[in-house]
């Protein structure tokens, strides 16, 4: 009786630090639509600090250039350039978003369209930006629109969305693999919309 007593308490000792030390996320960050409002050769620019420096990010809206570059996406670490893309112009502009795992002070960035939606994080392992995320590296339905969002839950989703019914995938840090491991938590979700914070 002892022992059952004994391995009870154990359990729930072990799923009581597994709730209590979930990890969580949080938005710190949103521009929604920024580069409808750029104007030509205008810049979005925002600095946020990291466990691994001062980050900065520039959104560039490039005036002469072909539709398939027209969005300049610059990230500097510590004043040192760790990355440099060219994003085409799409329909509603991108929207920009910062999370921070709650856990361990880490920052990650969303930059999303109607079309993709894309995870970035520093790797200091690396030391460049890496996509964690890429929607089109997920099953979903043709034409759901992306989102990776934060719940009120405090979980790091990717969301397909169409006609206010979405499919969800759940994201969590594998500090050993120093990836994401994700969930899919499958389909009939209501729209994002009433779960993210």
């Amino acid at each position: 009786m002892r022992k059952l007593v004994a391995t009870v308490l154990s359990l729930f000792v072990m799923a009581f630090a597994t709730v209590c030390f979930a990890e969580t996320y949080e938005m710190t960050y949103e521009a929604p639509h920024f580069t409808e409002g750029l104007k030509n050769d205008q810049a979005l620019s925002e600095t946020f600090t990291t466990p691994h420096g001062i980050l900065k990010i520039q959104a560039r809206k490039l005036w002469q250039a072909k539709s398939e570059n027209q969005l300049h996406f610059i990230v500097w670490i510590d004043d040192k350039r760790i990355d440099d893309a060219h994003f085409p112009k799409v329909a509603n502009g991108y929207t920009f978003r910062v999370f921070k795992n709650t856990s361990n002070s880490e920052l990650f960035y969303s930059l999303e369209s109607i079309d993709r939606a894309c995870l970035y994080g520093y790797s200091p392992i690396n030391k460049k930006l890496e996509v964690y995320i890429d929607s089109q590296n997920y099953a979903h339905e043709a034409g759901a629109t992306p989102h990776i969002v934060v719940l009120k839950n405090g979980d790091l989703v990717l969301a397909f969305e169409k006609s206010n019914k979405s499919k969800r995938y759940k994201f969590n840090w594998d500090a050993n693999k120093n990836w994401f491991g994700y969930s899919d938590l499958g389909a009939g979700w209501p729209s994002i919309s009433r779960d993210k914070k």
